[in-house]
């Protein structure tokens, strides 16, 4: 749909030496022949395995547990005691900026 916008616009304000540039352009900008994409995947998981050691990835595991153990503990607050946690949290922030 946006591109039927697109090019009913391009066609009221481009002259049509610009509305064939910008045809030319986009099919020189053609997505790359799928053996050299495949290529670059396999690349980039290769360093992605180096970057992602299993003992980092178990830190990973670890921390995305406790962060969702927080989040359902903070799901079934109540809204007074929602209002009170917001509260004391920006007390504290607020004494942090100052000790500064």
């Amino acid at each position: 749909m946006l591109k039927l916008i697109g090019r009913s616009l391009a066609g009221l304000f481009l002259t049509e030496t610009a509305q064939s540039a910008l045809k030319e352009k986009a099919r020189t900008r053609k997505a790359p022949p799928a053996n050299d994409r495949a290529d670059e995947l396999a690349e980039l998981h290769a360093q992605a395995q180096n970057i992602v050691t299993p003992e980092r990835a178990e830190l990973i595991r670890q921390a995305m547990e406790i962060r969702r153990a927080k989040q359902q503990i903070l799901a079934d607050l109540g809204d007074e005691d929602r209002r009170k946690l917001v509260a004391a949290a920006v007390k504290r922030l607020l004494k942090e900026g100052k000790a500064d």
